[in-house]
């Protein structure tokens, strides 16, 4: 699924699983001059499609992260939850990933007249469904849905979880992009700036510790050179900007070019790609997540991830150029 926006902005989907493929906007060089550059670093080849390499630009539902040793407890009922891909070394990112979503509404589009003004926003609206019987450890039902919204400078994400079954449901929603600077093949000339109040302490298999042992306090995180710099690591207490957005920003400090990852509530992850089996730190993981890896396990996130029959939980969240 492709979406084109006036001003040469392109965002391409996959429908197995919602995945965004390419996301191309305009961007000045150096040079002062503007072409359409990729902002991502998505699935590369039909290989990396099909093997859900890194889960590149994966939408993370029902749980994000990591879920221990892939079973949990949720309302006196012990699950047990398999590794959602049988290759993949733990129960990890959900499995709305390896969904079929259809889409159910697109607003614009490359028929649209670029008079009209190029600030006009281009849209599409995908939906996917879980059945209770669909998912060994998961015997819930749920209607999922996401929204893209593209423009010039911009890709805003909402994602919408209703639950439709007849019982409580534990949810949590996230999204798993590797963002790029263009004119930078590794990641190791741009600095890393995140608005934390704390950051997440997680043991050896990085799940968060017990209780609050789990959080430290920090005054943010940089900006930090990320030159040999390895990080797989969650912050909260986001602080927020004057509009309500908490921004993490991946910029280039020579040009103060960049991009900013927004969001309103939750937690960022931010992964520096190290140890991947392709394009290792060529582009750097940041991750709007509502709640901690393994919140299915935590007390202290039990209401945080329980949705009530009928209820509908939503995550908005986006990345924008720095200019």
């Amino acid at each position: 699924m492709r979406l084109h926006h006036p001003s040469g902005a392109e965002l391409v989907v996959a429908l197995r699983g919602a995945a965004v493929l390419a996301w191309r906007a305009p961007w000045r060089g150096a040079d002062g001059t503007a072409r359409i550059e990729e902002l991502v670093d998505g699935y590369a080849d039909e290989t990396e499609v099909a093997a859900h390499d890194a889960a590149r630009s994966a939408l993370m539902a029902p749980f994000v992260n990591r879920l221990a040793g892939g079973e949990y407890r949720f309302d006196g009922v012990r699950h047990q939850m398999p590794p959602v891909l049988p290759w993949e070394p733990v129960t990890m990112h959900g499995f709305a990933r390896t969904l079929d979503w259809a889409v159910v509404e697109r607003v614009g589009g490359p028929a649209e007249a670029a008079g009209e003004g190029d600030a006009r926003p281009v849209s599409v609206r995908l939906a996917a469904t879980v059945a209770a019987d669909a998912h060994a450890g998961y015997p819930f039902a749920l209607a999922l849905e996401v929204e893209y919204a593209l423009d010039a400078g911009s890709l805003g994400v909402t994602m919408r979880a209703r639950n439709v079954g007849g019982t409580a449901a534990p949810v949590a929603l996230g999204w798993h992009p590797y963002l790029r600077v263009p004119g930078h093949e590794t990641i190791d000339r741009l600095e890393l700036t995140v608005p934390a109040g704390r950051a997440v302490v997680t043991d050896p298999g990085l799940l968060p510790l017990a209780g609050p042992e789990a959080f430290t306090a920090v005054d943010g995180l940089g900006p930090l050179p990320l030159a040999g710099v390895r990080l797989d690591h969650a912050f909260g207490a986001l602080r927020a900007d004057v509009d309500g957005r908490a921004r993490t920003l991946l910029r280039d400090p020579a040009t103060g070019q960049g991009l900013a990852v927004w969001q309103r509530r939750g937690l960022v992850h931010v992964y520096t790609g190290d140890g991947l089996a392709r394009r290792e730190r060529t582009a750097v993981a940041v991750e709007p997540v509502e709640t901690l890896t393994d919140a299915f396990n935590r007390p202290d996130c039990a209401a945080d991830v329980r949705l009530e029959p009928g209820a509908v939980r939503e995550f908005a969240f986006g990345v924008e150029i720095l200019t």
